[in-house]
């Protein structure tokens, strides 16, 4: 018997049967973009989601799709390939949708193990977070079904796969793959066969796969099986065990032999439960004043947010119109080369001359996570249709909901003026528990200025004709909040003050 293991300044805001379907399409363009969000987390621990397979497959394609129901955004995959042959001739493992020319939908798939004996060959891959694909899927019968195959280097006679989504796995494949293990042997009565132990975390997922020829099999004690599939030659099947406490296992297939040598193949392998998400947290700030010209522009110095924090920044300049044309990021290296997220426009308010617009990105992606090189910070910029003076405050918080409409919770603005010490606020919004609440405040007075009791204030910003703060609140509990700035006007000035619930 073979095994192998492998372990695994004052600062300015600074269903288990086993269908066939025949898939020979060649593979269209790749989708997907940006900000990919975060879904995997599940309150229930990790649970099978759908389940597939086919065999009888032959030719340098062995693929399937997950009719009549696709996976949910944020699951994982488990894909494995059963062959015959004595090498692995993998080239790629790809999902598709089921439209003609397939269109390739582009999830990474990682090799998790790959274990060749007495002319069988099986190969097992994992996926997490999958993304861009229709969930759910509304008809089946226009090509929005997807498929996971695998491109072989060299034709094979006979083949197969089967496909598993699993909900509430961590969405980094790295962190979520633990320790995963193959063996392979040969006898000729009954044998337990065993890839061998494997630790696995509590909470884990724990999945063995075993093949051989057509004979008699019993899946390990305590776990379940997600179907057999077989052909006229390969008898395959898979079956599972959610942990409930840390240990090593190993769990031992049951296959009944002919009194002839028999090759038999295993694979075990664990992967972690999704973290829940994190409570609501300030991450980074940062801001400026004594900008003009068409664009608006501040880095995060001296480091980066992290990779899915929120993005809220706020520009203030003197005008009465809104004329950002669009809000992207970039990194600080020559050219700034674009980032590529999405700012959405929350709140925009004028009054007196002055205007001050907020806008919100979720899930940030692709820039150097807390990086603090000067050539790869990121920088957000307002650009607008004329020239303008003013400034802004951007803020990163970790914790909220990673796609645009989940966390935007209510919003609401306010104007006014005063000519001495005025209490002015946006007005009032209801949020859930553990939100985020911001607001911030403009003035065309330079005078001082007491934030929001509760609220944690940034720091004022000011030039020569405006002065602005900002501050939030991470809310224990639900209800209503209407945020109380306070300014020490001494003559006529104008106001303006917005706030917004982010949800975690």
């Amino acid at each position: 018997m073979r095994n192998r293991r492998t372990t695994a300044r004052r600062v300015l805001l600074v269903t288990s049967a086993l269908a066939v379907i025949g898939c020979t399409e060649t593979v269209g363009p790749r989708r997907g973009g940006p900000g990919t969000p975060l879904f995997s987390y599940s309150a229930s621990g990790i649970t099978v989601n759908q389940v597939n397979g086919s065999m009888r497959e032959s030719g340098q394609l062995l693929i399937k799709g997950f009719n009549p129901t696709n996976p949910h955004h944020g699951d994982a995959i488990i894909a494995t390939f059963f062959w015959l042959g004595s090498t692995n001739i993998i080239d790629s493992v790809v999902d598709v949708l089921t439209t003609t020319p397939y269109t390739r939908v582009g999830n990474q798939y990682h090799l998790v193990e790959y274990v060749t004996a007495g002319g069988y060959s099986m190969a097992t891959y994992v996926a997490t977070n999958i993304q861009n694909f229709p969930d759910p899927n509304t008809d089946p019968g226009q090509g929005d079904i997807l498929a996971v195959g695998a491109y072989l280097s060299q034709p094979v006679t006979d083949g197969g796969v089967t496909i598993s989504s699993w909900t509430g796995i961590e969405d980094n494949f790295t962190v979520a793959l633990g320790e995963h293990r193959s063996s392979s042997g040969s006898a000729t009565a009954t044998t337990v066969v065993q890839a061998g132990p494997i630790a696995a975390d509590a909470d884990a997922l724990v999945f063995s796969v075993t093949m051989s020829g057509l004979f008699g099999l019993d899946r390990p004690q305590g776990y379940i099986s997600i179907g057999q599939g077989s052909d006229d030659v390969i008898k395959n099947d898979q079956a599972y065990l959610v942990q409930g406490t840390a240990g090593t296992v190993n769990p031992g297939w049951t296959w009944f032999f002919d009194n002839q040598p028999r090759t038999w193949l295993a694979t075990n392998f664990a992967l972690k439960r999704a973290p829940p998400p994190q409570p609501i947290a300030l991450d980074q700030l940062n801001g400026t004043y004594h900008e003009s010209g068409r664009i608006l522009s501040q880095g995060f110095v001296p480091k980066n947010p992290h990779v899915g924090d929120a993005v809220v920044a706020t520009f203030y300049w003197l005008g009465s119109t809104n004329t950002i044309d669009s809000v992207t990021d970039h990194l600080s290296s020559v050219g700034y080369p674009a980032v590529g997220n999405t700012y959405n426009l929350v709140e925009y308010v004028t009054a007196g001359g002055i205007s001050m617009a907020t806008y919100v990105a979720t899930n940030v992606q692709n820039f150097p996570d807390t990086g603090t090189d000067d050539g790869h910070l990121l920088v957000i910029r307002a650009h607008f249709s004329d020239s303008i003076s003013g400034g802004l405050a951007i803020t990163a918080y970790r914790g909220v909901a990673p796609t645009y409409a989940q966390a935007l919770g209510a919003h609401r603005s306010a104007t006014g003026s005063g000519s001495s010490t005025t209490v002015v606020n946006p007005g009032s919004i209801s949020f859930g528990t553990g939100a985020l609440t911001y607001t911030t405040t403009l003035s065309n007075a330079l005078v001082g200025l007491d934030g929001p009791p509760g609220f944690t204030a940034f720091g004022t910003g000011s030039d020569e004709s405006i002065k602005s703060d900002a501050a939030y609140a991470v809310q224990g509990s639900a209800g209503t909040v209407d945020p109380q700035w306070t300014w020490f006007f001494n003559s006529q000035r104008s106001w303006l003050a917005s706030v917004l619930a982010l949800n975690p």
